[in-house]
């Protein structure tokens, strides 16, 4: 028993992590949580560029798609905000991506008309958005005095 407590016993006495110790340091991305939401913003600036100005002949809508279109199949992962650093940070696959983009676009050559991306939470606003005067927040102070 003495075995148990020397220095032969610490190395068969296994070390006890937790799950959340051991997924700790993966899950902690809270120093990359705003490059993250600034990722997905561009992703979803570009799929939208390129779904809502794809049926564009001419002029800036046009320009819109072609870059789009250029952004979203360069396969070079140079740069921080490449489309591929982009889809493997945000933990998609891109060749997945750029497959259904590609069956999208044959449909759209086709002649089916698919649904084009919507605003993710459109803003809605009821009347005038003004800060309460002063005049009425000192009235309010004196009738609870």
């Amino acid at each position: 028993m003495d075995w148990e407590n020397g220095a032969l016993g610490s190395i068969f006495v296994p070390d006890i992590v937790t799950p959340e110790q051991f997924y700790d340091c993966r899950r902690d991305d809270s120093t990359l949580t705003p490059v993250k939401r600034l990722m997905m913003a561009v992703l979803e600036d570009a799929l939208r560029c390129f779904q809502n100005n794809a049926t564009a002949t001419s002029g800036p809508r046009k320009r819109l798609f072609a870059e789009a279109e250029q952004w979203l199949c360069n396969d070079s992962s140079d740069g921080l905000f490449s489309f591929t650093t982009v889809c493997e940070t945000l933990g998609i696959e891109p060749r997945f991506l750029r497959a259904g983009l590609r069956q999208w676009r044959m449909q759209q050559l086709a002649g089916d008309s698919a649904r084009r991306l919507a605003r993710r939470s459109p803003v809605v606003r009821s009347g005038k958005i003004s800060a309460p005067s002063r005049r009425a927040s000192r009235g309010r102070l004196s009738e609870a005095v």
